[in-house]
């Protein structure tokens, strides 16, 4: 099977793909933002489609999407790990780029079957993307002194908003790995990647911590703990 058999543009409107997502069992919603990775893992139980706003939603689950964003849907079955697959749908904007990902936790099957009425061409595949470098410096990192404080608190509110998808998270953070080049939060239903070197700090403003970018931008992620 050659590389363009695993990866293929679905035919079809992204709001009727996503409808198909509470048929597919556990997955994981991927934000990517200024080199970190929001995800929510768990079944996306419902998905309202209003002609403005899609809103994914679960026990495990709370996106918000700008319909007017998205443009089209690839569809990719080449991630395998340990002989399981992880097939992934790419959201992508009217430019190409990904705004979104949802991967298929439970193998391929689940996964597939609510995509097989959708036609598709074969595309070509993309590059993968690490959000880490090994190497970064995480002791001296001036995003890391907030990000232990969270350890431990009452709940709080992970949030990453683009101009196209908001995602949130609520609950306790209970534990903070500095590894692999990021910062990791890894619970059942989120997990928080923050690559060493992504932000400069933390500005607080009406309970919210937003990140701030090396060039002094506002990162897309805020921590809200005034909850």
């Amino acid at each position: 099977m050659s590389d363009t058999d695993k990866r293929h543009l679905l035919k079809a409107a992204p709001s009727d793909v996503l409808k198909s997502l509470p048929d597919m069992d556990r997955v994981m919603v991927i934000v990517r933002a200024d080199g970190l990775l929001h995800e929510r893992l768990g079944k996306v139980e419902a998905v309202d489609v209003k002609a403005e706003t899609i809103r994914l939603s679960g026990a495990c689950q709370d996106m918000e999407i700008d319909a007017s964003k998205l443009a089209s849907v690839e569809y990719d079955t080449s991630s395998q790990m340990r002989g399981k697959h992880y097939p992934r749908l790419d959201f992508l904007g009217k430019d190409g780029d990904i705004l979104f990902s949802v991967v298929g936790l439970e193998g391929l099957e689940p996964f597939a079957g609510p995509l097989d009425g959708f036609d598709r061409d074969a595309v070509a595949m993309r590059p993968r993307n690490n959000p880490g470098d090994a190497d970064s410096d995480l002791d001296t990192d001036p995003a890391r002194p907030f990000l232990e404080k969270l350890v431990g608190s009452p709940d709080v509110t992970v949030q990453v908003q683009t101009e196209a998808v908001t995602q949130r998270w609520t609950g306790k953070v209970e534990d903070m790995k500095p590894m692999g080049g990021c910062f990791n939060i890894l619970l059942k239903d989120f997990h928080l990647h923050l690559p060493a070197g992504c932000l400069s700090g933390w500005s607080e403003e009406d309970g919210w911590h937003h990140g701030t970018l090396k060039g002094g931008g506002r990162s897309a992620l805020s921590i809200g703990t005034d909850r």
